[in-house]
């Protein structure tokens, strides 16, 4: 899923590279409200996940937190952390992936005993989420987004 994501955010800053600058910041009336707002949070939830992954604890969590506020920072910002995620994927182990983690979620009001692994999962499949927002946006403005297809990535063997 780490080459999966690097793949898919390459194509999607590709496109973005290519819209002029309000095109980016419009308010589309999406959840997040612009493409960029949206590219923010996603990498915003990102380092978030990341960091609960490392520590087992949360941090604070600020919705409209934009972490990167010049599109150039975010672009920088989400390869090197895609690139980061591709080479932790091929050095981690099982074992460590398989880590259980036992928390109280108080949105749940809940234990919560979930191996590593999962929150993994669910970095990747936010990421899908959010990407299918944007690329829902560009179809409405005539780009074709192209291939998301698992099996199509260039960078599996």
């Amino acid at each position: 899923m780490a080459l999966y994501n690097k793949w898919q955010n390459e194509n999607l800053f590709t496109i973005c590279d290519n819209l002029a600058h309000n095109q980016i910041h419009l308010d589309r009336g999406m959840f997040f409200n612009s493409i960029f707002k949206t590219l923010n949070h996603i990498i915003h939830v990102d380092q978030i996940i990341y960091a609960f992954i490392y520590t087992k604890a949360l941090p604070k969590f600020d919705v409209n937190f934009i972490p990167y506020p010049e599109y150039l920072q975010l672009k920088v910002a989400r390869f090197k952390f895609d690139e980061q995620l591709v080479q932790e994927s091929q050095k981690c182990s099982q074992d460590w992936l398989d880590e259980i983690f036992e928390f109280w979620s108080e949105k749940l009001q809940k234990n919560r005993t979930i191996p590593r692994a999962f929150y993994y999962l669910q970095m990747f499949n936010h990421q899908t989420h959010h990407r299918s927002q944007i690329t829902s946006e560009l179809h409405k403005m005539g780009i074709d987004y192209g291939c998301t297809d698992l099996p199509y990535n260039p960078y599996y063997q």
